[in-house]
């Protein structure tokens, strides 16, 4: 790459405002290639579905998640999500964005055996506890029968989880595992490993090449800072939840009482904490919003929702 290229600091692709301008119709190629990497296997027809509609219950839930929709091959149905923040419920919302995926390649009427194998990939931002450890960068979650670990019920499920912290040593070991070269480029594209990965991977180059465009488009660049400044704070907020006692009741149940009681105190706790935590959360970024003097249209992008769930925040 020349060398103005290389002193412009790129717009990270896991802010979901990049993400989802970089892997779209318009881009098939990288896309392509990405989903190539992530599923392990040659893709000989994609469909991207930029049209898509995201699963969310309430405003505040879809922040952070970033979202790729395709049909693979004519036989499988693929969203890649990345998960920027924990908010320790991520095999329960995986689980609901899957369900509705799998119900949706079943019309009425319609033969179950027609549904579509459906693969979710999670990419995740934080270390997950549930695999902590486990040093592999990504595992791999099916139907299985309780005794005998071999035996599948159905090769139509598949949910893979990729922790972004553990990526860097998956590399480190083989630097030919392309998996692992997207997810670096993924996480930041202005790495050293990154520059290696682009000597020896077109598809990455051209990736960053793209990348390199959007940053420079002032309007793509302000509008991706303002994102991940809003994700900054849902962080900061979220820590300072737990440091003024929001989980209070949660601690509390940990620590004193019967059995009854800590199960009790955690419950209580913990729904104390997820309401006003995203309550605070909601108000905060908003009105840091508000003060840059940011047209509705600005604010709904970096939220990621629409007009009439700002209406009903504000």
């Amino acid at each position: 790459m020349a060398e103005k290229e290389e002193s412009i600091k790129l717009l990270k692709p896991k802010i979901d405002i990049v993400f989802q301008s970089l892997f779209s119709k318009k881009n098939e190629k990288i896309t392509k290639a990405f989903a190539e990497a992530m599923l392990d296997e040659k893709v000989k027809k994609i469909t991207i579905n930029d049209d898509k509609e995201l699963f969310r219950e309430k405003p505040e839930d879809k922040l952070g998640i970033l979202d790729l929709e395709l049909d693979i091959n004519d036989r499988e149905k693929v969203d890649i999500e990345i998960q920027l923040v924990d908010r320790s419920n991520i095999q329960e919302r995986l689980l609901f964005y899957f369900s509705k995926l799998y119900y949706n390649e079943v019309k009425k009427g319609d033969d179950y055996k027609k549904a579509k194998r459906v693969v979710m990939v999670a990419i995740l931002d934080y270390d997950f506890n549930l695999t902590k450890e486990i040093k592999r960068m990504e595992t791999k979650w099916k139907l299985r029968e309780e005794n005998a670990k071999d035996l599948v019920l159905t090769d139509k499920i598949e949910i893979d989880i990729i922790e972004l912290s553990k990526v860097r040593a998956e590399y480190e070991k083989n630097k030919q595992n392309k998996k692992a070269q997207w997810a670096l480029f993924i996480n930041d594209p202005n790495t050293k490993e990154v520059k290696e990965i682009m000597k020896e991977n077109e598809d990455i180059e051209e990736a960053v090449v793209t990348v390199h465009k959007m940053t420079e488009d002032e309007k793509m660049r302000r509008l991706a800072d303002l994102r991940e400044k809003a994700i900054l704070d849902e962080k900061a907020i979220r820590r300072k939840g737990y440091e003024d006692g929001h989980e209070a009741g949660y601690e509390d149940g940990r620590t004193e009482g019967r059995a009854e009681g800590r199960a009790e105190g955690r419950a209580e706790g913990l729904e104390k904490g997820r309401t006003e935590g995203k309550a605070e959360e909601r108000k905060a970024i908003l009105n840091n919003l508000k003060k840059m003097k940011l047209s509705t249209e600005e604010i709904c992008k970096i939220l990621n929702i629409t007009t009439e769930e700002l209406e009903k925040m504000e």
